[in-house]
Parts: structure tokens; sequence; C-alpha cells
């Protein structure tokens, strides 16, 4: 969360006060598994509440992601649109939230985006994107991280972030002992939450 070459990438986004998003995830895709496709959606739809809040997902892939293993999907230029409505989609068991088909965009023509392992993908929480069922023999592997301007809300309700680059405060960076410890900031008291 705290890689110096990746939070480069997202001070391009967010500018120099980089605060670390406590919604994260490692995804193992399993083969032929319905449930691991991922329907039609906006990360912002998961958090509603902060609709001010530029929230960009970092998606790094352990191994190749490509069609038949499931990659990741985008509509372009849908990053600027505001957050659909959308519904728990009925048919998976996971309770995805997905667009609802009337609003889904006509106009975007969905592009697939094949990746090398060890790339970096990175969108916005409005961009909408998907993937689908990896219809190969091996577990595509992949990492979300999540990052924001540090003056936007923590979504505490979400679990313990971190302050993972400051100019204004460099003191303040966070470290692994004080992620560990369940801290914001360096020498910060723990905050209360769960990962």
């Amino acid at each position: 969360m705290a890689n110096p070459k990746i939070l480069d990438a997202v001070e391009s986004w967010t500018g120099p006060e980089i605060f670390a998003n406590p919604v994260y995830n490692a995804r193992p895709k399993v083969p032929q598994v319905a449930a691991g496709a991922v329907p039609w959606h906006q990360d912002q739809s998961y958090w509603p509440e902060l609709n001010a809040t530029p929230v960009i997902s970092v998606w790094l892939p352990f191994v190749a992601a490509n069609r038949a293993n499931g990659c990741l999907w985008i509509l372009p230029r849908t990053h600027r649109q505001k957050l659909q409505s959308r519904h728990a989609e009925p048919y998976s068991g996971t309770g995805f939230l997905e667009i609802d088909g009337a609003h889904m965009p006509v106009d975007r023509k969905p592009i697939p985006l094949r990746v090398d392992a060890g790339d970096d993908v990175l969108f916005n929480d409005r961009c909408i994107h998907r993937s689908g069922v990896n219809q190969s023999d091996s577990v595509r592997w992949s990492l979300d991280l999540r990052h924001q301007p540090s003056d936007q809300d923590e979504m505490p309700s979400h679990g313990v972030g971190l302050l993972a680059r400051s100019q204004r405060f460099p003191a303040r960076v966070a470290d692994r002992e004080d992620w560990i410890a369940l801290r914001t900031e360096h020498d910060a008291a723990p905050k209360p939450g769960a990962r």
C-alpha cells in the first residue's frame, strides 16, 4: 500500500497527500466457479455516502490476466459518470452490486484488460468495470489496493487505513509497525477497527 512506485502513479490522480484506504483485497479467481464472475459495477457503489471522495483502485495481477482466466473489462470514459443505480445481483449468491440495465451506457464498447503479472491498472471509483469467469485450469490471483486524498473521509467503518505519503506532514507517514498496530499515522494512538 505504500510502495513508492504505486504511490507515484496514484499521486498523479490525487496529489501528494495520499491515504491508503482500508478497503483492499487479495483475490483468488478460482477456475470454473460462476460466483467468481463480477458483474458491471462501480466501486463507489459499496460506499455511496462518499460521493465526493475520489478513491483510486490499483489492481495488481500476480499472474497474467486474459479473457480465459477472467480479466478485468472496463467501459471507457465512464470514470466521470455519476454513481449509477444498482441492485444486488441475484444469480451468484455473492451479493455483488450490479448496475441496473437501464443505466448501462450503450455508446461504449467494453475493453478487456489483458495484462502481465506485475503490471498495474489504475481506475477511479466511478469507472464501470467487471470481470468474467475463470475458464482456465489455474487460479488467477490479484490484489486490489485503494488510495484517496488524505483530506477525505478515512472510511473507518471499513477498517483502518494509513497515511501513505505526505509532503505537508512527512513525519506522520505510517510505517509497517504503525499499520500492524492499527495506527493511521506514525506514533498516533491505535484506531478501533479490524481488517
